[in-house]
């Protein structure tokens, strides 16, 4: 089967490859590498292009646009090695406060945010964490003057020069969200470059004051649950999301490695016509294509089914973090020395490549926990992708 794109799909792909193309070459990107929120000037034109505010609700500037959409979006940031943190900042936190803020917190940070006046940041992985939907061990206390939270946080995405933080922790027996001044006392953070070019911190609290995302009874009791559903199924539209930027970066190394072995010459003739060549191509473009098609059954399913979102997950990160690991390691080898070197953009593809199999999980760990979820539940003996129809037909012909 074909994915057609919708007539909105295929102007935002187009408007962002185009874009890109002209304005974000492997050059220009350099001023926004290992830099605070990318290129300002490149921020401010996301915010015009409406990137934004693409997955944000209309009723505050956003597009209120969906997975498919924001997956695309992310694909062509994949593709061009963009380093501006849209899938921190919008993605996840800004998606987040749209689902769980009340509605004076959403007015007033996302009108901001989609104009990209001000930027959030979602601080929720931990030291030891191996998937992101385990109970969190930052703890969150309530007195008198209002909530403090304590615990650590790692490799939180765009947290240097956030406006807020939204920050998970354990309360009342459950996840809740906070949000936090990156200023506030008891704040201390290390702030670090990292591999694909961005900037991350590790964030330590220590009886930092903080804000409750969202809205609780007279007593400041919250239903944890309610809260816990809603980051897990952002985590999960944001490892979706992160697939589609592997699965674009994927189809730029495939790319700029034909290219170099169509120009490479050996013993006469060019690397691209040896069969050995040749047959290496084909299965990085099989792997490309299988983990696209993988993306876009996610996004699909989880448009319809947002609770799906931790099971849609764990197949993207264990199908594309294969497939990923297999084309950059392709691509480099086929580069041979050049493979590693800093003037092709080759470099800087493997390395998003290698960060993407990392976040959020190892897609190993990802596996067996669903896994062992469709082994308690009896969901092996169901296909994933046909429907009801399907299955009757199946067990009809067996």
């Amino acid at each position: 089967m074909r994915l057609t794109l919708t007539e909105d799909q295929a102007l935002i792909q187009s408007s962002a490859m185009d874009w890109l193309a002209d304005r974000y070459d492997f050059r220009q990107r350099e001023a926004s590498v290992q830099r605070d929120g990318g290129a300002k000037d490149v921020w401010r034109a996301f915010a015009e292009m409406g990137w934004l505010g693409l997955p944000l609700p209309e009723a505050h500037g956003g597009l209120g646009m969906g997975p498919m959409e924001a997956g695309l979006l992310m694909q062509a940031f994949g593709r061009h090695l963009v380093v501006e943190p849209w899938h921190a900042c919008v993605l996840q936190a800004g998606r987040l406060l749209s689902l769980a803020g009340t509605a004076a917190q959403q007015s007033e940070w996302l009108p901001g945010s989609v104009s990209g006046e001000d930027r959030l940041s979602l601080a929720h992985m931990e030291p030891g964490d191996r998937q992101p939907w385990e109970p969190r061990r930052t703890m969150a206390v309530r007195d008198a003057a209002g909530w403090t939270l304590s615990g650590e946080k790692r490799q939180v995405i765009a947290a240097p020069g956030a406006a807020r933080w939204i920050v998970s922790a354990q309360a009342q027996g459950g996840t809740q969200l906070f949000l936090v001044r990156p200023s506030a006392a008891g704040v201390q953070l290390d702030a670090y470059d990292t591999v694909s070019g961005g900037r991350a911190a590790d964030i330590r609290l220590s009886g930092v004051p903080a804000e409750l995302l969202g809205t609780a009874d007279a007593a400041g009791a919250q239903d944890a649950g309610s809260s816990e559903a809603k980051l897990h199924q952002v985590l999960a539209e944001g490892l979706i999301g992160l697939g589609w930027e592997a699965v674009g970066a994927m189809q730029a190394a495939l790319a700029q490695t034909t290219d170099y072995t169509q120009q490479r010459r050996q013993f006469g003739q060019s690397l691209s016509q040896f069969q050995v060549v040749q047959h290496r191509l084909a299965e990085m473009a099989v792997h490309c294509a299988e983990a696209q098609a993988v993306c876009e059954l996610a996004s699909m399913r989880l448009a319809l089914a947002p609770s799906e979102g931790p099971s849609l997950a764990a197949l993207v990160k264990t199908k594309v973090g294969s497939a990923a690991r297999y084309v950059a390691q392709e691509a480099v080898q086929l580069h041979g020395a050049m493979g590693v070197c800093e003037e092709l953009p080759i470099a800087a593809t493997f390395r998003l490549l290698l960060a993407f199999r990392q976040q959020g999980g190892q897609g190993s760990d990802h596996a067996a926990a669903r896994g062992m979820a469709l082994w308690r539940s009896g969901g092996f003996g169901r296909s994933q992708t046909l429907t009801e129809a399907g299955h009757e037909a199946v067990e009809t012909c067996a």
